[in-house]
């Protein structure tokens, strides 16, 4: 782990060195320049304050599938697989903590070609456990997590090209969680790829809800919600993915084709517009059965949004002919 540690600063060190220019001729290039100066300055400082609280620092590993993230003492993180099967993006690791004479904490947050999910959109299993939380089955114990292909191809991702890993170790003690290990590490399985725009093309424009200086939110597929006794559509699930500058709200407020509408809401209030590309769910249910033969391909969804000001507006959606998962 310190050799690895050690290669790290040395890749920081000529990064910084690299990004290091001549002089510039214009007062605003030299302004960008002394801004430049500042957030490495800033950067560095940062990176020493967390050297110094004896943390690990965030890394990337390019053509990565299996190998040892962190290891320090009792603390371990380890992935032993990273493959796509015909249902998941399946992901099998190994992790470990001290459990200081209390009980074992894990927690672990995924980001996939840069859009975050929830904790609990994915399954967990090993160790005699299953669950949609981290489990912890210790450094000769395996543990998987499967990612469902049917949510990837939900916001547009048909190949795994990076995954984020943000995981906590530590331990939990009369009711409070101590997180004595926090590792941030992004891992490509191949070659590392410049950053994309995670926003895939949208089925219309209609379907992109926001789109200015606040950020940008996407409806990105939609399916029918059913009953499990009889199959009847009870309303429709949304997925979104949003970006924005940190501030700022666009929730749903009801569907309605034809005389038929569903107002009430199950899953994420709505969508927040963070810095970072964010996975959101949510399904507008409520009210009768839709009449056998009604017209999806003129939805219209109301909606709000709250970004530089609150704003009641709908959209007309072509609904017609969705999955039922």
């Amino acid at each position: 782990m310190k050799t690895v540690r050690v290669f790290l600063a040395l890749i920081l060190a000529a990064c910084l060195l690299a990004g290091c220019g001549g002089n510039q001729n214009s007062a605003g290039q030299e302004a960008d320049n002394s801004s430049d100066a500042q957030t490495e300055s800033e950067a560095a400082e940062s990176s020493e304050e967390t050297a110094e609280a004896g943390q690990p620092q965030p890394i990337e590993l390019e053509n990565f599938t299996s190998g040892t993230i962190y290891e320090e003492g009792e603390y371990y993180f380890h992935i032993d697989s990273m493959e796509m099967t015909d249902e998941s993006y399946v992901i099998t690791y190994r992790a470990a903590t001290d459990e200081q004479n209390y009980s074992g904490y894990y927690d672990m947050r995924l980001t996939i070609n840069g859009i975050m999910f929830h904790e609990d959109d994915f399954a967990f299993s090993g160790a005699g456990m299953e669950g949609y939380t981290m489990i912890g089955g210790g450094p000769d114990r395996p543990i998987t997590v499967s990612i469902p292909k049917l949510l990837l191809s939900h916001v547009g991702i048909e190949e795994v090209t990076s995954v984020k890993f943000e995981v906590g170790l530590g331990y939990s003690a009369q009711g409070s969680v101590y997180e004595e290990v926090m590792i941030e590490a992004t891992v490509y399985p191949g070659a590392k790829t410049e950053a994309a725009d995670a926003f895939p093309e949208p089925k219309d424009d209609a379907w992109v809800l926001l789109d200015n200086e606040y950020g940008k939110v996407q409806i990105t597929d939609a399916n029918y919600w059913v009953s499990a006794a009889d199959g009847h559509i009870m309303g429709i699930t949304f997925h979104l993915l949003a970006k924005g500058e940190g501030s700022g709200n666009v929730g749903l407020r009801s569907i309605a084709a034809g005389s038929w509408e569903s107002d009430d809401s199950m899953g994420d209030y709505g969508c927040s517009l963070p810095p970072y590309m964010r996975y959101f769910r949510i399904t507008l249910m409520g009210g009768d059965d839709p009449a056998e033969g009604t017209d999806f391909s003129q939805s219209v969804l109301s909606y709000y949004c709250d970004a530089g000001g609150l704003e009641e507006l709908s959209t007309t959606l072509d609904l017609s002919g969705l999955s039922n998962e």
